[in-house]
């Protein structure tokens, strides 16, 4: 009697490697499109969170105001209390200066620019307001501002109003370090747009103390 023929298993060999290969190949298609939309989502998502931060950074940071100036730095070494200090532009808005900073805030009475050119060199803004014959509305309007100025990495605004004179050609005048602008009027938006763009820019950055 003849034996069964033995080719049936190698039939069905052949047809499970063909069953394989396309499950692999199904796969590998399937992975392929994953990576394909996941990429593009990814993509996406990457471009809208750029997007995002670029929106954030500019309402945090705002366009320099075209008014503003470049004042050429001065240096900024220390000297004790007391020593006196001249500038080649005035109001200064870099050079030598005293180790003690002016406190932060509104502040009635006017104080040397030994004192607040520190507070500069640590990234404080500096507003200035010039009044001859005296100006309690733009006193009133400046001491609200102080209120108003973000709070970001430090509790208090980095923000110290005082009246000065000298050099002064405008009734406000905003500092930074090696930035001024002037301002003919009082001018929130333009004040708390500079205030906004500077903020803690300064040469030295410390810790808050205030």
């Amino acid at each position: 009697m003849n034996k069964p023929s033995q080719r049936k298993p190698v039939h069905t060999a052949t047809f499970s490697q063909q069953q394989r290969q396309a499950t692999i190949r199904n796969f590998a298609i399937v992975g392929a499109v994953v990576l394909l939309l996941g990429g593009g989502i990814w993509y996406v998502v990457d471009q809208t969170i750029k997007g995002q931060q670029a929106e954030l950074e500019g309402k945090i940071r705002p366009e320099a105001n075209p008014a503003e100036q470049t004042v050429p730095d001065e240096g900024g070494g220390h000297v004790e209390i007391g020593f006196p200090i001249g500038y080649q532009h005035y109001p200064p808005s870099s050079g030598t200066h005293y180790g003690s900073t002016a406190p932060l805030g509104f502040l009635q009475e006017t104080w040397p620019e030994g004192y607040w050119l520190h507070n500069l060199e640590h990234g404080d803004i500096v507003v200035l307001f010039n009044c001859p014959d005296d100006c309690p509305d733009l006193k009133a309007k400046l001491r609200e501002l102080v209120g108003k100025a973000p709070q970001r990495r430090c509790p208090t605004p980095k923000l110290i109003v005082v009246p000065y004179s000298q050099g002064m050609t405008t009734p406000v005048t905003v500092l930074a370090w090696g930035r001024q602008l002037d301002l003919a009027d009082y001018d929130e938006t333009a004040i708390m747009n500079f205030y906004k763009r500077y903020e803690d820019r300064g040469p030295e950055t410390v810790p808050c103390t205030q």
